[in-house]
């Protein structure tokens, strides 16, 4: 799994009143940004994780553990009956 360093990158404080005025600020948030909205005691943190790009041998690791304990299926057959 990623870091949560990895994952998020830099933060930006807002108040309430702020994002009221101005909501874009939370919902064009770039991949890896946060925003920590003041309200009271207790900030609200809004974030947007960073994209994961997997490698080619992640993804087939990922679908042969999905496929695992899956029947063996004849790609060829299904073909042709969809053609007929």
């Amino acid at each position: 799994m990623a870091d949560i360093a990895d994952i998020f990158v830099s933060m930006k404080t807002l108040s309430k009143r702020e994002l009221v005025r101005n909501p874009s600020l939370a919902s064009h948030l770039k991949p890896g940004q946060s925003l920590q909205l003041e309200d009271g005691r207790e900030p609200l943190v809004l974030s947007r994780r960073k994209r994961v790009r997997l490698t080619a041998r992640q993804i087939h690791a990922e679908l042969d553990r999905l496929c695992e304990g899956a029947p063996a299926q004849d790609t060829q057959a299904a073909l042709r009956d969809l053609r007929q």
